[in-house]
């Protein structure tokens, strides 16, 4: 039986209530990231990045960063273009 490798990252996706009812449809949180060299860390996330998306693309937005490990850092660049 093979062992899963362990990888230096590791990706959380938190999600928190948006209570103002004028942006109902969208989704607010943070990624975590988890640095297993980090040691000033003490168990808690080495870094987040927020974020605020349509409640659409939630599902495919935890998908890709939820639970998932990684040897390299992830650059994450939030880019928006206001519609009017």
């Amino acid at each position: 039986m093979s062992r899963k490798k362990e990888r230096r990252f590791f990706f959380s996706v938190i999600e928190e209530g948006i209570m103002n009812p004028d942006y109902k449809g969208y989704r607010g949180g943070r990624v975590e990231w988890f640095d297993k060299k980090d040691k000033s860390a003490k168990g808690y996330a080495s870094g987040e990045a927020r974020f605020f998306i349509p409640e659409e693309f939630m599902g495919g937005f935890r998908e890709l960063f939820d639970f998932k490990e990684s040897d390299l850092p992830i650059m994450i660049d939030w880019r928006m273009k206001e519609e009017k």
